[in-house]
């Protein structure tokens, strides 16, 4: 995986890598809403506010913008979870992981949405870019619930373990609509992300104590 890009607060940035940045946002959005295939460059172009020639000064392609995205989004992820492998108390690194990936992935909610098309869609241009994330991401995973439950050789049942916490972690980014019907606010809203990194803290506890 390419590593992840080094992040300057927006005052620091020349001007190029705050367009750069703009157009990843824009990117990300789009490619959310409408899926690599139907993204169109002219969209992404309109709402980082950019002529669309201009993206060429900082992505040859849409596929390699759409490559950007992912790297600038899963890159720290991937990190984190590295780091964690690390742990001397395994069990207490797996158990904090999910609260960690919530606060990621507040940074680029959009990502929700990306992994699910990755997961359900059919193959198509570009999807393999966010599959080859997803094999990365979820083995890590599986290798850092065997390392605090060495006790566990099944690899199935560490594999439904990840899945069902990535479910847990990621789905919560895609409810905004679930919470509007049981009116219980917005899903940003600090109080209620707190109130998901505590459940998502004792399920993962719970699931590691089997």
């Amino acid at each position: 995986m390419p590593p992840s890009p080094q992040i300057r607060s927006p005052e620091k940035q020349t001007k190029g890598a705050r367009t750069a940045a703009r157009i990843l946002d824009a990117a990300e959005t789009v490619f959310a809403e409408r899926g690599f295939e139907s993204a169109s460059l002219r969209e992404i172009a309109r709402r980082a506010k950019i002529q669309q020639p201009g993206l060429y000064n900082h992505f040859a392609s849409k596929r390699d913008l759409y490559a950007a995205v992912l790297d600038r989004a899963l890159a720290p992820m991937a990190a984190a979870m590295t780091e964690h492998m690390r742990e001397s108390r395994p069990q207490n690194a797996l158990a904090a992981l999910p609260a960690i990936m919530t606060d990621l992935l507040f940074e680029h909610p959009k990502m929700a949405a990306l992994f699910q098309q990755a997961l359900q869609g059919e193959a198509s241009p570009g999807q393999d870019l966010m599959r080859d994330w997803l094999d990365h991401l979820l083995t890590r995973g599986v290798a850092t619930a065997r390392r605090a439950s060495p006790e566990r050789t099944n690899r199935i049942d560490l594999a439904i373990q990840v899945v069902a916490m990535f479910n847990l972690t990621t789905g919560y980014f895609l409810s905004q609509r679930a919470f509007d019907i049981l009116r219980v606010g917005d899903l940003a809203d600090p109080k209620n992300v707190a109130r998901q990194k505590r459940l998502l803290g004792r399920v993962s506890r719970a699931i590691a104590r089997g």
